[in-house]
């Protein structure tokens, strides 16, 4: 267990970032501990400032009490922050992973890089960042730092480690997310860097759906992420690598948030609806209760009695059946507005909609123009000339509400009400003829 005395390293991290005094005010995500049948054991909130952004998960011991602790990556709309917490959900530390105003959600593990006995936690952006990928000790200190791809790869970056060589240290394996070549790498942690070991197609050449994976007795199992055809392989780290084993299935899911191993077994987490399969795509449990559909999940024995129980985190909603390169959907249940590239979620936030009295027009719709300043005025009120308006409908907009920040909540004549600083975001993404779908 990481002990007060020791917790400066990360702690210094904290500092910047919100205050959890403000916790009560946030929304939160569930992390749950459940047993081999899908019981829940037990379960707690953590807060979040975008809770569409889910967390990933990974789990090890960081300490010399024998116990696992839960690891956190914060995600989609939140600082680029990875919790460490114990199995009651009370924090024992956070840092950051990367700058705080990043902009993109984190995927962790956790596995011993360089054979000192110790668990290190490892991180890459999700989509939005660069592929650059950290290894840190168990305090946050820095002991590698590398881009497992191109510096200017936007698509993010998944992971996977394990000792795929018998060499007693763990080496990490880089799986590119949608929108990238399925090229996976290998990398040895050194005290002078990280070296590739290794690097080899998982999947089809050309095939974009993106790559989850993990290591299994020295092995890699890896599955599409975006996809509802699921391809399951098995790669042997040879020289060159060997494909042992594949098998294809359809599953009614918009994707894998992700790939485990449960008592030597491999388990595939859904996307959008809450399951976890195993390896032939038969049902293990359905998790209730994520606001989003997503889960992500990591297993280990958390009290000794060897059986691993489930550490179930939310998750994002990562992917849409809608294949267009850009697409803008508004859910007036979720207050929320999605933007997707190619299917791939690429932002996610809170948005305020019509008000009772007015109505925000449900169907299918598109970006008919980008006005970048327009007036908002009418009988009785007057609230100024506002920047970055995309117009949907004839005088139905998406754009910044500087008079309230009520977003989650319905609140306007019709128009979409967006904060500041997502206006500008949607509005510079945005291009004029795009799909917009307002839906209940």
């Amino acid at each position: 267990m990481i002990r007060p005395a020791v917790l400066a390293a990360v702690l210094s991290f904290a500092l910047v970032l919100p205050s959890d005094a403000h916790a009560a005010h946030r929304p939160s995500s569930r992390v749950r501990i459940l047993d081999i049948a899908g019981n829940v054991r037990s379960a707690f909130s953590v807060a979040t400032a975008n809770q569409a952004g889910g967390f990933t998960v990974a789990i090890a011991d960081l300490g010399t009490d024998g116990k696992p602790e839960i690891i956190l990556g914060s995600g989609l709309g939140n600082a680029p922050e990875v919790l460490v917490l114990r199995q009651d959900g009370s924090r024992i530390g956070r840092f950051l992973a990367y700058a705080a105003n990043a902009g993109m959600g984190i995927n962790v593990a956790a596995c011993d890089v360089d054979g000192d006995g110790s668990a290190d936690i490892v991180t890459a952006p999700q989509r939005g960042g660069g592929p650059h990928i950290r290894a840190f000790d168990r305090l946050g200190n820095l002991k590698a730092n590398f881009f497992a791809f191109d510096a200017t790869d936007r698509s993010g970056v998944n992971l996977a480690c394990g000792d795929v060589d018998a060499d007693g240290k763990d080496e990490i394996v880089t799986l590119p997310a949608a929108g990238a070549e399925p090229l996976v790498r290998v990398w040895d942690v050194t005290a002078s860097g990280a070296v590739m070991a290794q690097e080899f197609l998982a999947l089809e050449p050309g095939d974009l759906r993106g790559v989850v994976g993990t290591v299994v007795d020295g092995r890699l199992v890896v599955s599409n992420a975006h996809a509802s055809e699921v391809t399951v392989r098995t790669i042997a780290f040879a020289s060159p690598a060997t494909l042992i084993e594949s098998t294809t299935m359809d599953l009614d899911v918009t994707g894998i948030s992700g790939i485990l191993t449960r008592d030597g077994k491999t388990a595939l987490t859904s996307a959008s609806d809450g399951k976890i399969l195993d390896a032939s795509g038969a049902e293990i449990m359905t998790v209730t209760g994520s606001p989003f559909g997503a889960v992500n999940a990591a297993a280990a024995d958390l009290d000794g009695d060897g059986i691993e129980e489930w550490i179930v985190a939310d998750g994002k909603p990562a992917f849409t059946d809608d294949d267009a390169a850009k697409t803008i959907v508004v859910d007036l249940s979720d207050q929320r507005l999605y933007a997707y590239e190619h299917g791939v979620l690429a932002n996610t936030f809170l948005v305020s909609t019509a008000a009772k009295g007015w109505r925000t027009p449900v169907g299918k719709h598109s970006v008919l123009a980008k006005v970048p300043s327009v007036r908002y005025a009418g009988r009785g009120y007057d609230l100024g000339t506002m920047p970055y308006n995309l117009r949907i409908i004839p005088h139905i907009y998406i754009h910044p509400a500087t008079w309230h920040s009520n977003f989650g909540h319905p609140m306007s004549h019709g128009c979409v009400n967006v904060a500041l600083e997502n206006a500008k975001w949607v509005y510079e993404w945005a291009a004029q003829g795009i799909p917009v779908e307002v839906r209940t």
